[in-house]
């Protein structure tokens, strides 16, 4: 699982303007080894304008128990970043949300229909990834014997999530009017009757 940490050590980077009336800015970066907390101080009074960027260097131990910094955290950010960030300094790691997106959507194509829908309620990331393109496309695939290239070119119009759901006879006259949008010339009117 090491292989899925980056490179450059960083776990978790956020960065946000202090809630009003403040207007300072602030960056949190995890690292492995330490937790860093950067204050950009905003005012217009003259008697702050030499006053360099702030930051504080800690070990994730040490911000586990830093009430100041962590009621920092929760005040520029939210909770739930908070929380996520305490986490990862304890040692629990979301390897979920580190991994390539192309295998999380080919380990989700293997899922039932009921089971990617629970899945896409749990989270941002995995409501992305239940919804792209290319998941129902690989389900799409796995579902069907065949698909043509009229089938192709259908899809990229509606969307591969949508044709999968569409029953085989809309799909039928859906597939027939869009070879008879191909074959009209410009300007050209054809009628589903003519058809």
């Amino acid at each position: 699982m090491a292989s899925l940490l980056p490179a450059d050590g960083v776990l978790f980077e956020a960065s946000n303007q202090a809630p009003p009336p403040s207007k300072d800015f602030n960056q949190l970066i995890i690292q492995r080894q330490e937790v860093i907390w950067r204050t950009w101080k905003i005012t217009l009074r003259n008697d702050y304008r030499r006053l360099a960027p702030g930051e504080v260097k800690e070990s994730h131990e040490d911000f586990t128990f830093d009430d100041r910094m962590q009621f920092d955290v929760g005040r520029v950010f939210d909770e739930c970043t908070l929380n996520y960030a305490l986490e990862l300094c304890r040692g629990n790691i979301d390897y979920l949300v580190r991994m390539p997106r192309p295998l999380l959507i080919y380990m989700v194509s293997y899922l039932e229909l009921e089971d990617i829908a629970a899945l896409s309620q749990t989270s941002k990331l995995m409501y992305d990834i239940c919804n792209t393109e290319a998941l129902w496309e690989q389900i799409y695939q796995n579902h069907c014997d065949t698909v043509t290239d009229e089938m192709r070119s259908l899809a990229h119009e509606m969307g591969w999530k949508r044709m999968f759901f569409t029953n085989k006879l809309q799909l039928q006259v859906k597939l027939r009017r869009h070879q008879n949008k191909q074959e009209t010339p410009e300007g050209g009117t054809t009628f589903l009757t003519d058809a």
